[in-house]
């Protein structure tokens, strides 16, 4: 398709999955010129969906390109096909980075396409950028062991690009969401002061001093009540095995792992099981993950994890959004997108700054308050607890993949 009739702001999507954020950056009145994912069963359900009227009322990447291929070997030229672009969005796989893998930041190749995401806001020149990954990102290491040092030279490159930039943690169910998923964003901005993140509107109940416009956060009881999956075939129950064991658990809980005791946590260090949690009901639903595995559900009598379908619309996919691949790769698909509310809400922020016509240089922010204190905590929580770590280094490595964190 060409996209030389596309009206509006027009994006191009790097790393774009499942499509999640870019839904998201459609629904805010964005036009994708072009989507590049180099999975072939992710690339597969972008085309599915290109063009055709969803139940949501919008027919997404109409005009757009499907580019599949390896960024490293993409060329600006066959993303922007002759356009000016507004906006390039995307998240770098994000796997060297969360607390839920191996955290070997720059050391896994993974975590070198970052450089690709920079390479070609080089080269493309939009007027602004989005640059999303998990929290973890925001302490990883650099080439020189240093806490920190990856999302500083993020930052850095990106202002050496000529690019007022601010970057934040944002929590999904601080606007609305049913789901607790923290992320990191960068925005970029060729002109002026990057814009603002958008105010928040939800907050946790048990937080004093609620603002005016905040209401409670969303709870999972909410969403089952309003959008459950109610077809029993898509249920899993636990196993014979499994069964008694949940069975004793409170809602919130989940089977321990076994602990290691460190100097700050005498009573052991340990996680939640993988697939052994029992979720809250009141409150929103933890980090959907990549898997099948999904947290159990007390619901109607049952307990049962939560579904497919129920991820998805937790995600904010449309109900008829079509997925390729199997059950696992759909899982995958689904869990590792960005919740397509995050994409509508930073998509219309993006929107407002570029509506200024602002034509003034960029003004550097500085490094984010919020982050050194994250990786000022991280490197006292080491340092504290090094001795310990390095004793029981095979289980803490488990625990990395056991993480209760859910990124």
């Amino acid at each position: 398709m060409s996209p030389s009739s596309i009206n509006g702001s027009r994006c191009i999507s790097l790393f774009s999955g499942a499509g999640g954020l870019d839904i998201g950056f459609e629904r805010a009145g964005f036009s994708a010129v072009s989507l590049c994912e180099l999975e072939p069963q992710f690339a597969e359900t972008l085309r599915q969906n290109q063009g055709w009227l969803h139940s949501d009322g919008h027919r997404y990447f109409a005009e757009a390109a499907i580019v599949q291929n390896d960024i490293r070997e993409v060329t600006a030229d066959q993303l922007m096909h002759g356009e000016a672009i507004d906006c390039v969005l995307g998240g770098p796989p994000c796997q060297a980075f969360s607390s839920s893998g191996k955290q070997k930041s720059v050391l896994d190749p993974r975590g070198t396409l970052v450089s690709q995401f920079v390479r070609i806001i080089d080269e493309v020149r939009p007027k602004s950028f989005l640059f999303e990954n998990v929290r973890g990102i925001v302490t990883a290491r650099d080439q020189n062991g240093r806490p920190g040092g990856v999302v500083r030279k993020i930052i850095s490159d990106f202002e050496k690009l000529g690019y007022s930039c601010r970057a934040g943690l944002l929590n999904a169910a601080d606007y609305g969401a049913y789901q607790r998923r923290v992320r990191c964003f960068i925005i970029g901005a060729q002109h002026g002061v990057a814009p603002q993140f958008p105010e928040t509107t939800h907050v946790a109940s048990t937080v004093k001093g609620r603002g005016l416009f905040e209401s409670p956060w969303h709870t999972l009881r909410e969403f089952l009540v309003e959008s459950a999956d109610t077809d029993e075939a898509n249920y899993v129950f636990p196993t014979v095995a499994l069964g008694p064991q949940l069975a004793e658990l409170p809602n919130g809980t989940g089977l321990k792992s076994r602990g290691v005791a460190e100097p700050t946590r005498p009573g052991g260090h340990w996680g939640y099981r993988q697939g052994t949690f029992i979720a809250d009901l009141e409150l929103p639903a933890r980090t959907v993950t990549g898997s099948g595995s999904q947290d159990w559900v007390r619901w109607n009598g049952t307990l049962r994890r939560l579904t497919l379908l129920e991820v998805q619309r937790l995600q904010g996919f449309p109900d008829d959004w079509l997925f390729a691949g199997t059950k696992a790769d759909i899982f995958k698909q689904v869990g590792n997108a960005v919740p397509s509310l995050f994409g509508e809400l930073l998509a219309r922020t993006i929107q407002s700054h570029l509506s200024d016509n602002l034509r003034t240089p960029p003004v550097k922010l500085g490094f984010p308050a919020e982050f050194e204190k994250y990786i000022n905590y991280t490197i006292s929580d080491h340092n504290r607890n090094e001795s310990a770590r390095k004793v029981h280094l095979p289980f803490m490595r488990q625990q990395e993949v056991r993480s209760a964190d859910h990124d």
